[in-house]
């Protein structure tokens, strides 16, 4: 399940230094942690197939993954709880040790079909109409008032880890801005006949937003600069991709998963697209983008100008991923 993190903003610099030809340095050192299952499994970053070199069995299902730049602990959302485990004792080669969860916070909902987000200093937690912030400091839920907000309100972290709202309208969507202490900003925007699927992450201080009706149509996207007093604005057409699923920001574009296929939107360059569905997404700080599906996970080098595709084998039930340094 798509996870809304700001791995995107990690390559600034480095896009920028690299070479035309490619990401010419190996990937980092780096561990992926998927969730698959009952089990968080732990694999090698980079392009190279690669086993799994550490497993997690947890006893509950993994909903979502996610872990804070600078943080040594990783995040798990389960249908019952939010728990947080302490990332130790791994190497290049070697998983996290099996701990016992530091944190552990009790939803008293079923969220078996949630989402988690990360801000600058809170943690975004999604369980259908229960919603909470998280201090990252000092962990507890901190509930988010949503009794006026419609069902399937999309709930997302805007500047300053203020709660943003997009709610899908039988055209499109409506944007609720918070602005305290004063009235929040509002707008809609959209011209679908009907809305089947919606996605939106923010990029630094624009919000992105990929919004279909379902095939055969085209999904449509939209920019919006946060306190501006002009709606989103309409980009041009996600040809090819129909039902968004999920929504990555990259520092020259956005990478945007859908239900049968994703798509690259960088400036100045043709849109790509591709075949394949893909639950979730990680860009890592080195420029590499890891799109996950059960037992199959594809590796983008997006420096590389050809935007070959390295595929891997990962747990048969794999939904959720996140990175953390092999050395913690």
């Amino acid at each position: 399940m798509i996870t809304l993190r700001r791995t995107g903003m990690a390559l600034l610099l480095l896009v920028a230094a690299a070479a035309c030809t490619g990401t010419e340095e190996p990937p980092l050192e780096l561990l992926l942690a998927v969730g698959a299952g009952d089990a968080v499994v732990f694999y090698p970053a980079g392009t190279d197939a690669a086993d799994e070199v550490g497993r997690w069995s947890l006893g509950a299902p993994v909903v979502d993954l996610a872990r804070a730049e600078g943080e040594v602990r990783l995040w798990v959302l389960a249908p019952d709880a939010l728990r947080a485990y302490p990332l130790q004792g791994s190497r290049s080669d070697r998983g996290p040790d099996p701990v016992a969860a530091s944190v552990e916070l009790s939803l008293g909902v079923d969220c078996s079909e949630g989402t988690l987000e990360l801000g600058a200093t809170h943690l975004l937690v999604q369980c259908g109409a229960d919603v909470w912030t998280v201090p990252l400091d000092d962990p507890a839920l901190e509930p988010v008032n949503t009794g006026a907000d419609p069902e399937g309100t999309l709930y997302l972290f805007g500047p300053d880890d203020r709660v943003v709202r997009l709610q899908a309208t039988l055209s499109g969507f409506h944007l609720v801005y918070p602005r305290p202490p004063g009235d929040p900003l509002e707008y809609d925007a959209g011209a679908l006949a009907g809305v089947a699927a919606l996605a939106a992450a923010w990029s630094a201080d624009r919000l992105g937003v990929a919004l279909g009706s379902g095939p055969p149509a085209d999904a449509s996207f939209y920019l919006w600069t946060a306190g501006s007093t002009e709606p989103p604005r309409a980009e041009a057409a996600l040809r090819g991709l129909s039902e968004p699923r999920w929504l990555q920001p990259l520092q020259d574009g956005w990478l945007v998963g859908g239900a049968a296929a994703y798509l690259l939107r960088r400036e100045g360059k043709d849109d790509v697209v591709r075949s394949g569905g893909y639950l979730d997404v990680a860009v890592t700080p080195d420029a590499y983008a890891y799109l996950l599906a059960p037992g199959r996970l594809v590796v983008l080098d997006l420096l590389d100008p050809n935007l070959s595709e390295h595929v891997r084998a990962v747990d048969a039930q794999a939904a959720a991923i996140a990175f953390f340094p092999a050395s913690e």
